[in-house]
């Protein structure tokens, strides 16, 4: 199952549509990743819809995904969940970030191109229950990108770094840390006008947005390139930098 990007229910190697309601349901639980008691369930994803109601659409919704041939649900009494023999794209991407972030920290490729092309959990979807775990998941996959993208700046995988800094970036553009990456990266590089651009794409947002400069760390960084940039205490340019 893909909760990542457009939802996907995926059976013997084909997606499989059902309806959004039957798609509300096994996402739920697969977030939850718990039992969760039918009348609490039917609560939340019909929440102004009377109980005899809600029940009754939620025992539709079971029909349906009963009707796909496979056992996708157990129940126990009243409560629903999962079949724990269900592969969901989330915990194994949140697995791989937690690997980055807190073990020895080796990017493989393959891993790493997984985590970079990953989008946010369900982007299309509005309903309240799924917050939480968008916000979880989006803060942890923006700390695996950064702790990756600075070993491989120090093991001189430039090009990779910057494709896992830049993804970050991408993610949440004012996160100075991940802009400090790039700039870092750059700078390695020798790319001393591709880091000024990056600042200056940094500082303009940021001054657009909350009328706030960026760090006084990341303004001294900038000022000690040299040449003809400098940077006034408030982060703002004056002169135009050194052609490299």
């Amino acid at each position: 199952m893909n909760l990542t990007g457009e939802f996907a229910l995926i059976i013997a190697g084909r997606e499989r549509m059902i309806p959004r309601m039957a798609e509300r349901v096994v996402a739920y639980l697969a977030l939850a990743d718990r039992a969760v008691a039918r009348s609490r369930l039917a609560g939340t994803l019909w929440p102004d819809t009377p109980p005899e109601r809600a029940a009754k659409s939620l025992r539709s919704a079971l029909w349906r995904l009963h009707s796909l041939g496979v056992d996708l649900i157990g129940a126990h009494d009243d409560r629903l969940r999962l079949d724990p023999t269900v592969s969901i794209d989330l915990g194994e991407l949140t697995v791989l970030a937690h690997k980055l972030i807190h073990g020895p920290c080796d990017p493989v490729p393959a891993e790493l191109s997984l985590l970079v092309a990953t989008s946010e959990v369900l982007p299309d979807w509005d309903e309240e229950w799924i917050v939480a775990d968008r916000e979880r998941y989006r803060l942890v996959r923006l700390q695996a990108l950064e702790r990756a993208a600075i070993e491989l700046l120090h093991q001189q995988r430039h090009h990779e770094a910057l494709f896992t800094a830049s993804a970050a970036v991408g993610t949440e553009p004012l996160r100075e840390t991940a802009r400090r990456i790039v700039i870092d990266i750059h700078i390695a590089q020798g790319n001393i006008a591709a880091a000024l651009r990056e600042y200056r794409s940094y500082h303009e947002r940021l001054a657009d947005e909350f009328g706030v400069p960026p760090s006084a760390d990341l303004r001294q960084l900038i000022d000690r390139l040299g040449g003809d940039v400098a940077v006034t205490k408030h982060g703002r340019f004056r002169g135009t930098p050194r052609r490299s």
